[in-house]
């Protein structure tokens, strides 16, 4: 079972009340099938980061997140980690106003996470960032981990009927 970092934006769309954004909420209900269904709780984590975002956010939203994240792993703010985000913007793999993504890339890279599981599609989950973070990242010490969303961590029951008919 691989390991897993939650980016604030999980805990976000498991928590927060249904959308009225249809596709907002989508992705919340696809987030919660996957939290009650294939989250393994001791191979996930967060971070010092991500509990500094949600304390950042809505008072009564924070005391519910907090609750929620309360029994996973997380992992402290370290030196080094903070060196690694600067990378990831000064060396041009994310812009200046992509603070928080760089540190929650940066903390799930020096943990050694396989998964960095994530709704922040512009700034993380993108496929046109990932050449450059894997490079800015990779130096045989640390290795960029999966940036992906719990979409791609689901089997689609649709998927697996059309290869068996196949």
């Amino acid at each position: 079972m691989p390991t897993v970092y939650l980016e604030t934006s999980i805990i976000c769309h498991l928590t927060d009340p249904p959308s009225p954004n249809p596709i907002t909420r989508a992705c919340q209900q696809l987030t919660q099938l996957w939290w009650h269904t294939r989250c393994n709780l001791e191979q996930t984590c967060i971070s010092k980061y991500v509990n500094d975002e949600i304390r950042d956010g809505d008072p009564l939203r924070a005391i519910h997140r907090m609750r929620v994240t309360q029994d996973l792993v997380q992992h402290p703010k370290k030196e080094r980690i903070e060196s690694m985000g600067e990378l990831l913007i000064f060396g041009g793999g994310l812009n200046a106003n992509a603070r928080r993504a760089a540190e929650h890339i940066a903390c799930a890279t020096f943990n050694h996470c396989e998964i960095l599981l994530t709704w922040n599609c512009a700034e993380i989950a993108n496929a046109l960032k990932l050449k450059l973070l894997r490079m800015l990242v990779d130096d045989g010490e640390y290795v960029l981990p999966e940036l992906i969303t719990p979409f791609e961590l689901m089997e689609c029951s649709y998927e697996t009927e059309w290869r068996r008919n196949s």
